[in-house]
C-alpha cells in the first residue's frame, strides 16, 4: 500500500496541509518543521511525484476538461489558450486530455458521467466556477476529484479552485486610471451574472467609493452612450474592441477622449490600434496550475482543498491616456 500524507503527518507529528505545504515549499512553514516532515517522508519512502503515484496505481491517466454551456465559446480566446496550457502541463505529467462541452447543463452532466462511469478519465477541471450547477454536484456527491479554474460561491471548503485575484485587478484598474487625472469612469459590461463579472464590478465599485469619484454600471446595448465618463473599465478585450468600434462610429476618439482598460491580454489586445491597455491573467499558469492540483489530488484525494491565487499584470499600451 502507499504512503498517503497522512501517514507523513502522522510520523511527523502535524497535521496533513502542513505536510502538503512543506511538499510545495510554503513560506508559512518553517524550517525546523519542513525538515521534521521531510524526514517523516524519507522514513516512510513516501514518493512526491504525484503524476508517477496516479500511474502506477492502474487508473486512466486521463483528465477531463469540462467547457462552460455557453453558445459563444469561439469567440472568447481565453478558452483556447487555456485548453493548450493544460495539454502542456498534462502532456508533462505523461496523462492526456478528453473533452466535455454542451450548450446545456444537462449535456454536460451526461457527457462526465459517461467519461467517468466508464473509467475514461480520473478526474476533471471545471473551465467556469461561480453557483454550484448539476455537474459540479455530481462530483462533490461522488467524491470525484476536480479542480475549477475560476472562484465557486458555494461549498468553497470542499473545492479546490485555481483564479486570479478579480476584485484587486479591477480596483487595481481603477487606481490606474484616477491616477492618470480620471474622476468620472463607468465600468462596462454585456453580462450581470458570474462570478468574473460579480467580483470585477465590486472591485471597481469600492474603489471608486474609496477615492470618492463618480462611477456607474453601463451596458452594451444597441442605444449604448458612454455619456460624462472619460475613462471605462470594461470586463474582458473582446467587449473592449466593440467598444472602441462603437465609440469610433460616434466621433468619440480611444485615448483622446475616452481612456480603455480591459482584461485578459487576449490575442486581439494587440492586432488593431488602438493597442488595449489590459490586464494580463497569466493563462499560462492558470492552466498549469490547475492539472497540477488535479494530479496531486488524483494521488492524494484526502488531502485538503485550496483557492491557488495566481499573479496578474498590468499591460500598459495605447488605449489610455492622462488628462
Amino acid at each position: 500500500m502507499s504512503v498517503t500524507i497522512k501517514d507523513v503527518a502522522k510520523r511527523a507529528g502535524v497535521n496533513a496541509s502542513t505536510v502538503s505545504r512543506t511538499i510545495h515549499d510554503h513560506p508559512a512553514i518553517s524550517d525546523k518543521t519542513k525538515e521534521k516532515v521531510k524526514k517523516a517522508m524519507t522514513e516512510l519512502g513516501y514518493s512526491r511525484n504525484s503524476a508517477a503515484q496516479m500511474l502506477a496505481s492502474g487508473k486512466a491517466g486521463a483528465i477531463g476538461v469540462v467547457f462552460p454551456p455557453v453558445a459563444n465559446k469561439s469567440e472568447q480566446p481565453f478558452f483556447m489558450k487555456i485548453l493548450t496550457t493544460i495539454n502542456e502541463e498534462a502532456r508533462k505529467n505523461k496523462i492526456t486530455v478528453s473533452i466535455a462541452t454542451g450548450y446545456s447543463n444537462a449535456t454536460l452532466l451526461s457527457q462526465v458521467q459517461v467519461m467517468y462511469q466508464e473509467k475514461r478519465v480520473d478526474g476533471f477541471i471545471l473551465l467556469y466556477a461561480g453557483k454550484a450547477d448539476d455537474v459540479r454536484n455530481y462530483l462533490l456527491a461522488d467524491d470525484i476529484p476536480f479542480v475549477v479554474i475560476g472562484t465557486p460561491v458555494e461549498h468553497v471548503n470542499e473545492i479546490t479552485a485555481v483564479d486570479n485575484d478579480n476584485k484587486l485587478m479591477s480596483s487595481e484598474a481603477t487606481q490606474y486610471l484616477a491616477s492618470l487625472g480620471h474622476k468620472r469612469i463607468a465600468f462596462i459590461s454585456n453580462i450581470d451574472s458570474g462570478e468574473v463579472f460579480h467580483e470585477r464590478y465590486l472591485g471597481f465599485r469600492m474603489k471608486i467609493q474609496a477615492l470618492g469619484l463618480t462611477g456607474q454600471l453601463l451596458r452594451t446595448i444597441e442605444d449604448f452612450e458612454v455619456g460624462s465618463a472619460t475613462a471605462l473599465v470594461v470586463l474582458d478585450d473582446v467587449l473592449a474592441i466593440r467598444i472602441i468600434q462603437r465609440l469610433s462610429e460616434q466621433g468619440i476618439v480611444v485615448p483622446d477622449d475616452v481612456s480603455v482598460v480591459s482584461f485578459n491580454n487576449s490575442i486581439f489586445a494587440s492586432l488593431t490600434h488602438p493597442y488595449l491597455t489590459t490586464f494580463d491573467i497569466n493563462i499560462t499558469q492558470l492552466g498549469h496550475r490547475s492539472v497540477q492540483k488535479l494530479v496531486h489530488l488524483l494521488a492524494h484525494p484526502e488531502d485538503y482543498r485550496e483557492k491557488v491565487i495566481v499573479p496578474f499584470d498590468l499591460k500598459v499600451r495605447e488605449s489610455t491616456k492622462a488628462i
